[in-house]
């Protein structure tokens, strides 16, 4: 199994979306533009390129945006769980008092409370602390004798 959950040359497709949805922006800025200058600046029935020009260069727009909202999702993604993840920790320790829900928000130490819950003998099979009257690991079930 592979170490990197993500998408084989990733970053290759990653870059080809920010310079194809770069491109496409610009034609479709430039071709729009081109479209209503020579549509609402003609004297008479514009031609029919005219009018390709004017309605062709919205599609190209919306395409490059979409291309470039693609490439740039992973960043979009982190600064957005950057602005929120504190937040929700805070709300978390605040309603469940400092016990967290599924471990986010959670303020107790467990270190000190495990450290305190076990006084007998370590497991030898997985070196769990038991209670001292323990006659079986609470770990692993294995016989402490």
């Amino acid at each position: 199994m592979s170490n990197n959950p993500g998408l084989v040359g990733q970053a290759r497709y990653r870059n080809a979306f920010r310079a194809a949805g770069a491109v496409l922006l610009i034609v479709g800025i430039v071709v729009f533009g081109y479209g209503i200058v020579s549509v609402f600046g003609s004297d008479g029935f514009p031609g029919g390129w005219r009018i390709a020009c004017f309605i062709g260069g919205l599609p190209l727009i919306g395409f490059g945006m979409m291309l470039l909202q693609a490439g740039f999702l992973g960043a979009a993604a982190r600064y957005g769980a950057g602005e929120t993840m504190p937040v929700v920790r805070d709300s978390a320790s605040y309603l469940t008092d400092g016990q967290g829900i599924l471990g986010v928000g959670r303020t107790v130490d467990d270190g000190a409370v495990r450290a305190a819950g076990g006084s007998g003998p370590y497991c030898r099979a997985c070196g769990v602390r038991n209670d001292a009257d323990a006659r079986f690991c609470d770990g692993c079930g294995a016989s402490l004798a």
